[in-house]
Formats: structure tokens, sequence, C-alpha cells
């Protein structure tokens, strides 16, 4: 699975329709950071807020957008979730085929009734989920990323280190690119053109 980490080639603004040749329309360039190659996707299987499992490994057949974050945050991840909607309207129909996953790293605020309503703020479609304590270190292992307690002084009483960026995983479930903080909508949208029919 390290060969995932090991392999990136950023291909920003340079990879054209070739990347995905059984395509039959003609598409943009893509503009998020392209593993080269793609790898198996970690595990990640986390209750959702009526206690059934959401497993990412079901979801193959899918397009997976997914994001590690919490909902006090006061920036990057509202700033994020709020691209993704306006992506899923500029897909129309075809974001039928994405599942929109936010994934909060503070399970000390964020129960799994909270991170639910949080994300459908944005969408009513976006899946909200919780990682537990218990298995919140494993995730973060297996996804390769540091989550940390940030004391800040503010009302909030503390933020918390997080990925800042978005993964996409194909229908195969394999992780086929990082989307960077602050990708436009209509890049995001443009790219996820790309994995869907």
């Amino acid at each position: 699975m390290m060969s995932l980490w090991r392999a990136i080639r950023i291909l920003s603004f340079a990879v054209g329709s070739t990347v995905l040749a059984a395509c039959s329309e003609k598409l943009p360039p893509l503009h998020g950071v392209v593993f080269d190659p793609a790898d198996a996707a970690p595990p990640l299987r986390i209750a959702r807020v009526n206690g059934t499992p959401f497993d990412l490994a079901a979801e193959k057949g899918h397009v997976v957008l997914l994001y590690f974050g919490y909902t006090h945050c006061p920036d990057i991840c509202p700033a994020t979730l709020s691209d993704w909607a306006k992506a899923k309207r500029t897909l129309g129909k075809r974001a039928e085929q994405v599942r929109f996953v936010f994934v909060s790293v503070d399970p000390e605020r964020d129960t799994p009734a909270v991170s639910a309503a949080y994300t459908t703020q944005f969408d009513s479609t976006f899946i909200g989920l919780t990682a537990t304590v218990a298995d919140l270190a494993t995730l973060a292992g297996n996804w390769h990323f540091a989550v940390m307690k940030e004391e800040t002084g503010t009302a909030n009483g503390y933020g918390m280190s997080h990925p800042a960026q978005s993964y996409v995983i194909d229908r195969e479930g394999r992780v086929q690119m990082l989307f960077p903080p602050a990708t436009r909508a209509d890049d995001i949208a443009s790219d996820l053109r790309h994995f869907i029919k």
C-alpha cells in the first residue's frame, strides 16, 4: 500500500484526456494532484448517525470525494464543503455517481449527529461521519495524516490540525488524486468528469 504515497507525480494543468483513454468525450486537463500509479484506498469503515456502517470498500461503482475535517473549523472545512456543493450543482445529474463524504477528526465535540447535520447544511446528500477516539489513530495512520488539538484561546476552545486536501477515490476503489485546499469548484467538477460515466 505504501506505493501510493511513494509514487506521486504532480500533473496539474498538464494531463489531458489521455489519462482515461476509455472516455468517449474529450475532457480538459486535470487540476488536482494525480497519483501515478493509483493504489487501493486504505480502509475506512465508520458508523453513520443511524448506526449503520459507511464502508468505503462497499462504494465501488461510485466515485468518492473524501475529506477529513471538523465542524468547528473556521475556514478551510466550510469553504471546502461549499465548493463541493457548487461542483455538485455543476455536474447536474452526473453527480449521482459521486459520494461526497466528510469525516470529522474531532470526536470530542462532533457526535455522528453533529457531523451529519453539519454536512447537510451544504447539501442534503452529503455524508457526515465521525471517527471514534479509538479509531482515529488507526485511521490517521492508514491515510497518512496527523491530527492534533491546538489551543486557540477563542470561544471554540481549541482547533484541530487536519489534512486540508480532498481525496478522489475512483469507481474501482483506488485513490486517483488529491484536491489541494482552495481548488475552485469548477475545477473539481471538471476533474470529477474524468472518473464518472
